[in-house]
């Protein structure tokens, strides 16, 4: 790999793209730090306003996982870790196959489908319906699977796994907690992933044609992602349970319906 091409400041990055992009980039973390996901996700549906999709979702990974990393201490006794088996296990079986479908494929009817999906189940949520008791193991296998998919494909699988924790009713820190250490795991495999896809020429596009962008905004956004998160996660204790899981499921309608804004205009 050259590591002047990996270096190298790329082409989008103009001083309007980097303001607006970098305020979007600290609202998502007020709202990471405040409920342990949804970063990566508005930051897909809105950066690529700015920016081409191929050049946000790696260093999403990137910036997910700093983030997580700085979540780590207060969050991990909270952890639950019956439910993070689960779903590390099916993230590690299908990130690769959304890596594959995110560098390959047009993800436009892709994303339309799921924010589709997403929306119906937070609307239905948000009106109380919810099945009983806690989740069997069909629900954990499906969203383990479904959410290492989504990972892959644009490093939003947080919110399959929130929007089953959200119906599950698990206490805020439980949630906010196994949300962040999952993503730790789940975001260095699937960066890993892309890096060894394209190295064997399995991606449309060259590792250092990847590394370049990956290194640039991920260095650019960071200052923005960790005041966010901070802010965030200050507010965080001045919620009640019943607060915290209404705003997810407002949040989840409102990513669902920027998903389905961007796939109807790309």
């Amino acid at each position: 790999m050259n590591l002047l091409a990996a270096l190298s400041i790329p082409d989008s990055a103009h001083a309007l793209t980097l303001l607006g992009s970098s305020l979007v980039v600290l609202f998502a973390g007020f709202v990471r730090g405040l409920v342990g996901f949804g970063f990566s996700a508005l930051c897909v549906t809105s950066l690529s306003v700015f920016l081409p999709p191929a050049q946000v979702v790696p260093a999403l990974f990137v910036l997910e996982i700093l983030a997580s990393i700085s979540l780590l201490k207060t969050c991990w006794p909270d952890v639950h870790w019956s439910w993070l088996r689960v779903l590390a296990l099916g993230n590690l079986v299908f990130i690769p196959l959304g890596v594959l479908t995110q560098q390959s494929l047009p993800p436009d009817t892709l994303r339309l489908l799921i924010a589709a999906l997403i929306f119906s189940i937070a609307l239905a949520q948000l009106q109380g319906l919810r099945p009983q008791g806690e989740p069997g193991k069909a629900l954990k296998w499906g969203t383990s699977i479904f959410s290492g998919w989504l990972n892959g494909l644009a490093a939003i699988g947080g919110i399959a796994v929130a929007m089953v924790f959200n119906q599950s009713r698990l206490a805020p820190a439980v949630m906010r907690a196994s949300l962040v250490v999952l993503f730790l795991f789940t975001d260095l495999f699937a960066l890993l992933s892309l890096a060894l896809m394209a190295h064997w020429g399995l991606v449309p596009s060259t590792l250092s044609e990847i590394s370049g962008p990956t290194a640039f905004w991920s260095a650019a956004w960071l200052p923005a992602m960790l005041l966010g998160i901070w802010l965030g996660h200050r507010q965080s204790a001045k919620i009640s349970a019943d607060q915290f899981r209404r705003f997810v499921q407002v949040l989840l309608l409102v990513i669902a319906v920027l998903m389905g804004w961007r796939a109807l205009n790309p």
